[in-house]
């Protein structure tokens, strides 16, 4: 019995989190209604659970008035920890910011 239970345990709460992500749209930030992808909850939901969600983040954005391009000059992490490698790798190698080869202090 309580084997039983444990399975369907994940079950109820993978089915509940599409209709409790719905009923919090509103309370939502900018950021996850520009991309809710980011969102391992929404990631997780079956297709006919995120068109239902996508609707909801259409109306959301129009009552808000939202305009996502304010966050395209965000980095995506990997994109940001090669910046932060090479900067590394520079600073190792003495590289000098404008000749683009090592420093050389004669």
């Amino acid at each position: 019995m309580k084997a039983s239970s444990f399975l369907i345990l994940p079950l109820l709460i993978s089915c509940a989190s599409g209709t409790n992500l719905i009923s919090t749209i509103e309370k939502e930030d900018n950021f996850f209604l520009c991309f809710p992808t980011a969102n391992n909850s929404y990631s997780m939901l079956s297709m006919e659970e995120k068109i239902e969600i996508q609707k909801k983040i259409a109306l959301e954005k129009d009552k808000r008035n939202l305009d996502c391009s304010k966050f395209t000059n965000l980095l995506s992490a990997e994109e940001n920890l090669k910046n932060i490698n090479q900067q590394e790798l520079d600073r190792r190698i003495n590289k000098c910011r404008y000749r683009g080869e090592p420093c050389r202090y004669e």
